[in-house]
């Protein structure tokens, strides 16, 4: 009976263990960790309500980490982000803003894993993001400033000096859908930021929003 009770046991394990594992990874391409590089555009503005969007660039790596039998995934990642917007404002002066941001960031999302076939399969992802600003220009303009005063263009210094606009530090949730297709990927993103980057002032408050399209490499 002890006998009997043992080796159904062991064909139970051995079951499940099959069951688990072996169906899914057969026919999914999130089945191991890999390495990701990639790199495209952003489109990117405030939430400022005369701010206008502006193209810029982004590239970053990261990893894919397969969770609970690959249907999830841990999707760390560090990226270059150069972001900006433009508006106009009114101070007794018509000022044209036009700023660039470039940061670091560290997206921390996770995803979840929709294979199609063996080697084609999408992803949902969702998490936070980290960001530190590293380097910039904010410019202003008007023509009647320029008129009284000989020259049109107020350059600053978008992070750090002596006279800093933006907020060096950034958090905020990002998302997104990334297609594979073998060691190819495709990535449509977006992220909203969760802080006040003004740094001078609490109004207008200055909140990132933007999209990217990023194409890349997926390493074993």
């Amino acid at each position: 009976m002890k006998k009997i009770f043992v080796a159904m046991i062991a064909a139970i394990c051995a079951f499940g263990a099959s069951a688990q594992i072996s169906p899914y990874r057969q026919f999914s391409p999130f089945d191991g960790k890999h390495f990701i590089i990639d790199g495209g555009v952003t489109y990117s503005t405030i939430t400022e309500k005369s701010a206008e969007y502006k193209p810029l660039f982004r590239a970053g790596v990261g990893g894919d980490i397969p969770l609970y039998y690959a249907w999830t995934s841990f999707c760390p990642s560090l990226t270059f982000e150069s972001k900006g917007f433009t508006y106009t404002a009114y101070d007794g002066y018509i000022w044209d803003y036009d700023v660039t941001a470039m940061s670091i960031e560290a997206p921390l999302e996770f995803a979840f894993n929709i294979p199609f076939s063996r080697v084609m399969g999408m992803q949902i992802l969702a998490g936070p993001y980290l960001g530190c600003g590293i380097a910039g220009k904010y410019s202003q303009s008007s023509a009647l400033y320029e008129q009284e005063n000989g020259f049109s263009t107020l350059e600053y210094n978008t992070y750090g000096g002596e006279n800093p606009r933006l907020n060096r530090f950034d958090f905020g949730l990002c998302g997104g859908i990334r297609f594979i297709y073998d060691f190819m990927v495709l990535k449509l993103n977006a992220e909203i930021g969760c802080m006040n980057m003004n740094a001078n002032d609490r109004q207008p408050a200055y909140k990132g929003r933007s999209f990217s399209a990023c194409f890349g490499l997926r390493i074993p």
